[in-house]
């Protein structure tokens, strides 16, 4: 996927976002983790370096990548390009990646969003550039727009979480699975290790003699398939069958109130705890509370 090669001169990669650092969430995530593997793999060759495009992350945001301040340099430069409005954020990242490509004449584009895929074609083709187009999930899904199909179909490849997603998407929009390369997700394995409930968030949770279970997920009202009001609603009738079950739902967003309104009009409110916002450092003693993770 990402050839790392010697040289005299280093080979440049660019990488466009609409956004890593200003919110959470599992393209975020999911993201992050390919930046991070990326710089650990060319820190120790210089041959290749890569430039990120940040449409809507700005300079204050928290990017523990971004580490230029330091005596060591970084193999990834930064540009954080959040304007008001957002019409003039995009004029902004076309212009300066226009700049960037005539001048370091990339190896490679690889665009982070199908929403920028078209930008991405415009601007790579008439160059001779080969892009890459990273999917992650019902985003493309469903037959999309004209320009943003033949963006997808005219890319040198298309990265993707999934042969589930893959398929999905070669149906919806004629695409050619041979041009999909297969990046799963991941996680760190020493990290996220089997061991005992935490006391301090059974007792911060409420949780003593409780079967657990547990999702993980934005509470976004545009991003309701992750299935928090299924397991609510499903509450009642397992309580009939498992009176200790509480459930427990870590993540925050706009759809936090309905999922509310609903636990208590089902009369399962003290049985749903809304635990907000958790650190990804703070993940896995939650994840080791939970009895069973669902997602229905």
């Amino acid at each position: 996927m990402i050839d790392v090669k010697s040289g005299s001169r280093p080979t440049k990669d660019i990488f466009v976002f609409l956004e890593v650092f200003s919110g959470e969430g599992g393209i975020q995530s999911y993201v992050k983790d390919i930046l991070r593997t990326y710089g650990n793999l060319v820190s120790s060759n210089k041959a290749r370096t890569a430039d990120i495009f940040l449409l809507r992350d700005s300079r204050g945001c928290i990017n523990p990548l971004d580490d230029r301040p330091l005596a060591k340099p970084s193999p990834l430069t930064f540009y954080y390009l959040q304007t008001q409005p957002l019409w003039l954020g995009r004029i902004r990242l076309a212009a300066t990646l226009l700049i960037q490509l005539l001048r370091e004449r990339p190896d490679r584009v690889f665009c982070g969003h199908i929403n920028l895929a078209p930008l991405i074609r415009i601007l790579c083709e008439p160059l001779g550039i080969p892009y890459t187009v990273l999917t992650y999930g019902k985003e493309v899904w469903d037959p999309l727009p004209k320009l943003h199909r033949d963006a997808l179909q005219q890319a040198q490849s298309i990265w993707t979480i999934s042969r589930y997603s893959r398929d999905l998407a070669c149906r919806a929009n004629q695409l050619d699975p041979q041009k999909f390369q297969l990046l799963p997700c991941a996680i760190q394995g020493q990290l996220f290790t089997a061991g005992p409930k935490p006391p301090h968030l059974i007792a911060k949770y409420g949780l003593e003699d409780s079967k657990v279970l547990m999702t993980v997920a934005r509470l976004w009202s545009g991003d309701i398939y992750k299935g928090v009001d299924v397991t609510i609603r499903s509450l009642p009738k397992l309580l009939q069958k498992f009176p200790d079950v509480k459930y427990l739902a870590i993540g925050r967003g706009d759809d936090r109130p309905r999922l509310e309104k609903l636990a208590k009009d089902l009369g399962v409110a003290d049985r749903v705890i809304f635990a907000g916002f958790v650190p990804d450092e703070e993940l896995p003693d939650h994840y080791r509370v939970a009895d069973a993770y669902i997602m229905p």
